[in-house]
């Protein structure tokens, strides 16, 4: 097995350049430079040696997560019992970022087929429609009434049912194990017990678990969780029936009660994942699979498409060029401004996702990449572009179809995005590609750190419900689901996987995504070089763009000469998101790579 091999460890000057890089780390901040940052040597990599390919690659945010990954293949599973198994591990050793009381979605590359799927499971309202659910975020009271019905066990579980070739009860044991035994806090982990101290004593036993007697708990001290490895162990003998009905169900909703939720036994028991085909993008040969509505996929295909009629790799890198970041801002802006106003949840209502993520669609919005840099960009009308119930396809493979419903009455006022814009990174994600060629996408969530703070039966449970507001598409009403930024997205080449990628992060999430798509495929650097280029965030309400500290001064200067307002942060900030991805060499290598920012691991053998 290769595992955490750390590049040009043995170079002096790659060692001088971690010490700076830890620094910079250590105070936050570093000066503003006139060349792009190349990698220090933290950076983890796995890659075959001696041009001996790697059979399969997991990429995660914890080495243990990892590790469950690779045992599962190494007993014959495939990448979604890897999958199932690194997602429950992460939910034991990163509660703060995702867990069984949250949601999220996944797609799922099955080569011997040819056959692409996406699982959406992020939290939902729950059945009865007699209940009153959110208007609006600031409707909301309560941090009972911000939880939504949890997915994230329905999803793995209907995924691995559909997919996986493990029992249940394997898949579960290394989150079992990690849970009773205990792990050794991370940093992050211990930093967020800080921060939300006021949120970890809304509960006494979460109180007790993470400030045992009245103390933090710090990074290098252990961590066990034998309520939640309890848990476990009823959803490992029971499925699905063991999360969402009996005892665990009737404490949650005996405690969402205390604060007024809406949710009932019936709501848990009612819950079903929604199976999917992905929303397909075409990119210079390359075809996209990317996530559905609700989820954020048509920003990811939307952002390429306005990009493809440029000879980017000839201009040279956006973190170099000023023209090449200049169009990548406008396109990242262009689509944002899209996702915002017209997704939701495709159920009863109208969601133009395959039209916006049209041809057509971006030669209609091109006039606003290059172009004037209005405060506040409007979005655009893709119902034009509708064929009604008309199924994509691209290259044989069956995608996300043209909705069949009419254009819903919006608001003409612009979204207010303050809220996604000042998140921090409080998902996880995990990438995995398997010795058959599979390859499973994931991405889940608490909401917000360790959710809305409810805390049962040894887990916390979301904050879904926040992301309910008063627009047609996401509103609140039986069985709906929020609009999310998650967009879990694979590229393939000739039905060959060629990456799979995602990331945490809220609204950074889909332009993490497009630039780790341009940088390794359009522009063919090493998916090590790409992980560390500098980022980008456009705002959509105002001129703002927050840009990662790297750049040099020339493509600044550029968007400041069109009108833009910077906003620089540090460098490897935590806000551009954690991106784990497994890159495909066109000779069939495996690259796994994990984020800086986030601290991840691969392993491959």
């Amino acid at each position: 097995m290769v595992n955490n091999i750390l590049f040009n460890k043995n170079n002096t000057v790659v060692k001088g350049l971690l010490i700076l890089f830890l620094i910079v780390g250590l105070c936050g901040c570093g000066p503003t430079t006139s060349t792009v940052k190349k990698a220090p040597s933290s950076i983890v990599k796995v890659r075959g040696q001696h041009q001996v390919a790697p059979e399969v690659m997991v990429a995660t945010s914890h080495q243990l997560a990892t590790d469950a990954g690779i045992k599962m293949l190494e007993n014959g599973g495939n990448a979604v019992d890897a999958t199932v198994a690194s997602a429950f591990v992460l939910g034991v050793v990163e509660p703060m970022m995702a867990g069984i009381g949250g949601g999220g979605s996944m797609t799922v590359w099955e080569k011997a087929t040819e056959e692409a799927k996406h699982f959406e499971f992020y939290a939902s309202a729950g059945a009865d429609s007699g209940k009153a659910g959110p208007a609006t975020p600031d409707s909301l009271l309560t941090p009972e009434q911000e939880v939504a019905v949890p997915g994230t066990v329905a999803g793995l579980l209907t995924a691995h049912k559909q997919y996986g070739e493990l029992p249940r009860s394997e898949v579960l044991k290394p989150a079992i194990e990690t849970a009773k035994n205990g792990f050794i806090v991370h940093p992050l982990l211990a930093r967020t017990i800080l921060e939300e101290k006021d949120k970890l004593h809304i509960d006494s036993a979460a109180a007790n678990l993470f400030y045992p007697g009245g103390e933090p708990l710090r990074a290098g001290e252990k961590l066990v969780q034998p309520e939640l490895a309890s848990t476990l162990e009823k959803i490992a003998n029971k499925g699905q029936e063991g999360f969402y009905q009996g005892i665990i169900a009737e404490r949650l909703v005996d405690r969402l009660e205390k604060g007024d939720s809406p949710m009932t036994l019936n709501d848990l028991k009612s819950y079903k994942p929604r199976t999917r085909s992905p929303l397909l993008g075409d990119f210079k040969g390359y075809t996209i699979l990317a996530p559905p509505p609700p989820m954020a996929g048509m920003e990811v295909i939307e952002t390429l498409n306005l990009l493809e009629k440029y000879d980017l790799s000839s201009m040279g890198l956006p973190a170099e060029n000023p023209r090449a970041l200049s169009l990548l801002t406008d396109a990242i802006r262009t689509s944002r401004a899209d996702r915002y106003k017209w997704n939701g949840d495709p159920r009863g209502v109208g969601v133009p996702a395959a039209a916006i993520a049209s041809d057509d669609y971006a030669e209609e919005r091109r006039r606003w990449v290059g172009g004037a840099v209005p405060d506040s960009l409007p979005a655009g009308n893709p119902w034009q572009m509708v064929s009604s119930g008309k199924q994509v396809t691209i290259n044989n493979i069956t995608g996300y179809p043209f909705t069949s419903f009419e254009a819903p009455e919006t608001n003409s006022e612009q979204m207010d995005t303050s809220r996604d814009e000042s998140l921090d990174n409080q998902t996880t994600h995990l990438s995995i590609v398997d010795g058959e060629g599979n390859a499973v996408t994931l991405t889940f969530t608490m909401g917000q750190y360790f959710g809305s703070g409810v805390f049962s039966k040894g887990t916390f449970y979301n904050t879904a419900a926040r992301n309910f507001d008063d627009s047609p598409a996401n509103k609140w009403g039986p069985y709906r689901t929020p609009r999310s930024s998650t967009a879990p997205t694979m590229v393939l080449e000739d039905s060959r996987v060629r990456l799979v990628v995602g990331s945490p992060g809220s609204g950074r999430i889909p332009p993490a995504i497009d630039q780790m798509i341009l940088y390794t495929l359009e522009y063919g650097i090493d998916p090590l070089e790409a992980i560390y280029m500098p980022r980008i965030y456009p705002f959509t309400n105002s001129n703002t763009v927050r840009v990662e500290d790297g750049f040099p001064t020339a493509p600044l200067k550029r968007l400041s000469d069109r009108g833009y307002e910077l906003e620089v942060l540090a460098p490897y900030d935590l806000y551009f998101g954690g991106v784990h991805m497994v890159y495909v060499t066109e000779d069939g290598q495996l690259i796994g790579v994990a984020d800086p920012r986030r601290n991840g691991t691969v392993s491959g053998y």
